[in-house]
């Protein structure tokens, strides 16, 4: 089950994750743009400005035939300038080779084959400047030599000169006008690199605010169900404990609502409960004050009528005031036992819990009732299951609920029939005992009531017996539940717990206290 917690937290993670990735992207695209601009400050432009810098022009040759007439003194002038022009060219070549050394170690795989490219022809640029330093070098020392060379030969070498400078002028333009637009090219590369740069930047921003906000809404959607359970909270608090909480989900939540239900329905059933309490403890004063006022008149009139029976004992065995008396006699009885059945109920005691054998108090009773159920035409079968484990019970209260049952099974089938006593013991440790007859059953919308107190399906029943024996059952920590099918009989069960170790102690500390 995955926790509302670790969603959240997987949520904000992806949205971190992505901005994450953004962020990595432009560091990324910012780092291939500052290279590029980087290659192109200190690589492309100081190597076009230095190759631009490179004076390969052939001025030397037609000023050195020009002096060739003049005198000592202006060749002694002139020379040592034509000379000086030279190292100039070496250096500026070398410095073109650093310049593409260090940007080589700028370079990506393209610009670095270019770099190589432009390395060998600053190099076959400088060994063709030594072959036309090593041709001037030449000239000018026959300028300087006496006697000077004649016309001719100055003229040939003035020729190979010529033509070494225009090789060298056309190089230094070709290199020129390639690093130009490579520069140019480069230059409008990182423009592109740029703008699609920007453009991907804006996606992926986008694309993580896109994920941001679904996980903001997935976030909301996650704890959506704690103002739900915020709102039954709430309703119950307020009184209405029917409110049901619905989340959906495997979560904890789902759980907690689930838990929420339950207890509202617990709390519904045991405020029913308590109302019924209450109701039949009013009900049980008053039927205890109106029992006790009717009881003393009742035994009077009992008294009454049997000395009155005493007086007419010489009339005849048919005569009419017999018969009338007779009839007040039973009454008054019958009254007396309701009155007694009515206290029984509203002053039942605390059960004084005691390590018993459910067996052995069934089968006294069945052994007690076997004449009356015998005379009622009632067959009784028994299904005891050996080993039984002892329960907490009061044997008193505990065998009057067990009558009670078994007379509401008699009663049930006035023209005789079968009953079965059967118990077993329950997986968790309990015990579990069934009384089944097979006579009219109990209609479905009568069987939520029938252990109600007052409510009765019996013409002069006082709807008491399955009440106290729910009440006895229910105090002995136990449960009783009715099944019944209209045309096949009814089945009470009854579930007790077993008895603990300290039973007989805490049976007889309780007994005490009461």
């Amino acid at each position: 089950m995955r926790s509302v917690a670790t969603r959240i937290f997987a949520t904000f993670a992806v949205a971190l994750l992505a901005f994450g990735l953004v962020t990595a992207a432009a560091v990324r695209r910012l780092h291939a743009l500052g290279r590029d601009l980087q290659l192109l400050n200190e690589g492309y432009l100081p190597l076009t400005r230095t190759v631009a810098q490179l004076d390969v022009k052939d001025w030397a040759t037609g000023r050195a035939l020009e002096l060739r007439g003049a005198d000592a003194a202006a060749r002694r002038v002139w020379l040592p300038v034509a000379r000086a022009q030279f190292p100039v060219v070496r250096e500026k070549i070398a410095e073109g080779r650093a310049v593409v050394a260090r940007a080589r170690a700028l370079a990506g795989p393209g610009d670095a084959a270019f770099l190589a490219e432009v390395d060998g022809r600053l190099a076959a640029l400088a060994a063709r400047w030594g072959a036309y330093d090593a041709a001037a070098k030449e000239l000018f020392e026959a300028l300087e030599a006496r006697p000077a060379p004649d016309a001719p030969t100055l003229e040939a070498r003035a020729q190979v000169l010529r033509t070494l400078g225009r090789g060298l002028s056309q190089d230094v333009k070709l290199l020129s006008v390639k690093l130009e637009t490579r520069v140019s090219d480069r230059v409008h590369a990182t423009e592109r690199e740029e703008s699609k740069a920007l453009a991907l930047l804006v996606i992926y921003a986008l694309l993580a605010a896109a994920v941001a906000v679904g996980a903001a809404v997935l976030a909301h959607r996650l704890l959506a169900p704690i103002r739900t359970l915020t709102e039954g909270v709430k309703a119950v608090a307020a009184g209405d404990l029917s409110r049901k909480v619905t989340v959906r989900g495997g979560d904890e939540l789902s759980v907690l609502a689930d838990e929420f239900n339950a207890m509202a329905a617990s709390l519904s059933r045991q405020r029913a409960e308590l109302l019924a309490a209450e109701r039949l403890a009013a009900v049980g004063r008053i039927s205890a004050q109106i029992t006790h006022e009717i009881r003393n008149p009742l035994n009077s009139i009992g008294l009454n009528t049997e000395l009155l029976a005493e007086e007419l004992g010489a009339l005849p065995e048919g005569a009419e005031a017999r018969q009338l008396v007779g009839a007040i006699a039973r009454e008054v009885d019958r009254l007396e036992g309701v009155a007694e059945e009515y206290l029984r109920f509203a002053r039942l005691p605390r059960p004084s819990l005691a390590r018993e054998d459910l067996n052995e108090l069934l089968a006294g009773l069945l052994d007690f009732l076997a004449p009356e159920m015998e005379a009622a035409g009632v067959r009784v079968g028994r299904a005891l299951a050996p080993g039984l484990p002892p329960v907490r019970a009061d044997e008193g209260q505990l065998r009057a609920a067990f009558l009670n049952l078994l007379r509401n099974s008699r009663e049930a089938m006035p023209g005789g029939g079968a009953v079965a006593v059967e118990t077993r013991p329950l997986p968790d440790g309990g015990v579990e005992a069934r009384v089944s007859d097979d006579g009219p059953g109990i209609p479905a919308e009568s069987l939520p009531h029938v252990f109600e107190p007052f409510w009765s399906t019996k013409e002069k029943g006082t709807g008491l017996g399955l009440a106290f024996t729910s009440q006895v059952v229910k105090e002995h920590g136990g449960e009783i539940t009715c099944d019944s099918v209209p045309g096949r009989g009814t089945t009470f069960t009854v579930r007790l717990p077993a008895a603990r170790e300290d039973a007989p102690e805490r049976g007889r500390a309780e007994a005490a206290s009461a």
